[in-house]
């Protein structure tokens, strides 16, 4: 398992090998002057916030434009004058190799086998005025690894640190209840992955055919296959590298404490981007194993939204029995109509059934054989759509 300060330098390095690309979607050419003379308006370099953050821990709150040189004095009366792309380019590499460097720096002591202090669980996107840098952080990451074939619940009280890692986890439900500052989702599979609140960033990476289940301020969705995402996060969900088959839809679940934990980390409920999928970047032949050889970089993937009659309420259990110590007693975050609409449909075609099946003028013996029938389809359901990984945690140990 790569170090934390190992994983900042490939993340960064990643991001310096796509910097011109990234660029080059959000700069405009100027008009009559061809492509070669592309801009950035200070509207479209906020977008880069998606991916890298300047400031120390307290300033989370200001904007990207406030950290460049080129912007950081702008009149905000007044529209600041577009600046050229590789001017653009040129700081944020710049910054990008002071960090590299100060991370060499960080593990050279490592390598001679003394200890180092600093290196601590940091995100890519943490930075200082002067460098892309990481903030400190009290505590290492706690990490949920190797998980297969059951029910796993952590809370609050099951963390020590600030961060998550769910790694090489497979058809298993994994419910992670704590308010968070970041999280990563590495290698998992046919899994079902709930992350209470994450304060800061969601990693996702390397996954297939898992549902995973998000209370963020932003999310990271890179190199994932036919996974489902229900979210409910503030900034809009950035794709990255070789996404196939993905689905976004409205968070979908709620638990005692969701609401307490929404508010320490600094989630608001009453904005979700979760339709907003940005695909940033080309994917790179060499970086993926699926692309054909000899191919061209090609447009990353987005994702498609999943279809209303498809959404459904994801129950967690009352894992400790007794009265719940929170106060979310519903999903906190407004569905939107369509989604809302399916929901109250399914539950009024659910009590009209229940209401059929105990009115029905049948003899016990046919009762019998009609609880049998739906047993039966309700087991095969349940292995057809993945739902009885819900149930391992009814197993005996």
């Amino acid at each position: 398992m790569p170090s934390p300060a190992d994983e900042e330098a490939h993340q960064l390095s990643y991001l310096q090998k796509h910097l011109a690309n990234i660029l080059s979607l959000l700069a405009e050419p100027v008009e009559g002057e061809g492509e070669e003379s592309l801009v950035l308006t200070m509207d479209r370099f906020e977008h880069l916030g998606f991916l890298i953050q300047f400031g120390d821990k307290g300033s989370e709150g200001s904007s990207l434009s406030q950290f460049a040189p080129f912007f950081a004095n702008s009149d905000p009366d007044m529209p600041a004058v577009a600046v050229p792309a590789a001017q653009v380019h040129e700081w944020i590499l710049q910054n990008i190799a002071y960090t590299l460097e100060n991370i060499s720096e960080r593990n050279s002591p490592k390598d001679n086998g003394l200890p180092n202090s600093s290196d601590q669980d940091v995100a890519m996107t943490d930075a200082c005025t002067s460098s892309i840098k990481a903030s400190p952080s009290a505590r290492g990451p706690s990490f949920i690894e190797g998980i297969s074939k059951t029910s796993l619940v952590k809370q609050a009280s099951d963390f020590k640190g600030s961060s998550v890692k769910v790694l090489n986890c497979h058809d298993s439900v994994i419910y992670v209840l704590a308010p968070l500052r970041y999280a990563t989702v590495y290698g998992c599979s046919d899994a079902t992955i709930v992350l209470g609140a994450v304060g800061k960033a969601v990693r996702v990476e390397h996954c297939e055919r898992v549902h995973v289940i998000i209370a963020a301020k932003r999310v990271c969705i890179a190199n994932c296959r036919e996974c489902v995402f229900f979210l409910g996060v503030n900034q809009r969900p950035l794709m990255v590298g070789d996404n196939h088959k993905l689905q976004v839809a409205p968070y979908n679940t709620f638990y005692s404490q969701l609401e307490e934990h929404m508010t320490e980390v600094g989630i608001e409920a009453t904005v979700n981007r979760w339709d907003e999928p940005l695909a940033l970047g080309m994917v790179d032949p060499h970086d993926s194993l699926s692309h054909p050889a000899g191919v061209s970089d090609v447009q990353a993937e987005s994702a498609t939204c999943l279809d209303a009659d498809q959404f459904t309420n994801f129950l967690i259990p009352n894992w400790f029995g007794g009265e719940s110590p929170g106060s979310t007693k519903v999903n906190p975050f407004p569905l939107p109509d369509a989604y809302l609409a399916s929901r109250n449909r399914n539950e009024k075609n659910l009590g009209e059934i229940k209401q059929l099946l105990k009115e029905a003028p049948l003899e016990e013996n046919r009762k019998r054989e009609l609880s049998s029938a739906l047993h039966v389809y309700f087991k095969d359901w349940l292995y057809a759509s993945g739902n009885i990984r819900q149930l391992y945690c009814l197993q005996g140990d």
